[in-house]
């Protein structure tokens, strides 16, 4: 198991756990390109969770310089209830807050 950032060959595996939970309907904002987009940004943070060398977990969100957002949680449903979810907020959270976010809130 591991928490780490987001890499372009993650993108597949990605779209298939948004779908699975139906979280893939505008793909011009979950989509491959704007997977792409949300890397090359420097506000945002984009994490996965991996276990066994397979993409099982993901969260993005983005830190404007007065609060954190996440903008997306999702756990591939064979692997839900399992606290992944939880670990990838923890994580995200821990993040924002060492680039010093006083706050971080969900969409």
């Amino acid at each position: 198991m591991s928490i780490r950032d987001f890499e372009l060959s993650d993108i597949d595996a990605i779209v298939e756990i948004l779908k699975l939970n139906g979280q893939y309907g505008f793909p011009e904002v979950d989509g491959s390109e704007a997977m792409k987009r949300v890397k090359a940004c420097s506000a945002a943070l984009f994490l996965v969770y991996e276990l066994d060398g397979r993409v099982i977990g993901v969260v993005r969100g983005t830190y404007g310089g007065s609060r954190a957002i996440i903008h997306q949680l999702s756990v591939h449903p064979a692997y839900q209830r399992r606290g992944i979810g939880t670990a990838l907020v923890k994580e995200i959270v821990k993040m924002f807050q060492q680039m010093g976010a006083p706050t971080v809130s969900p969409q």
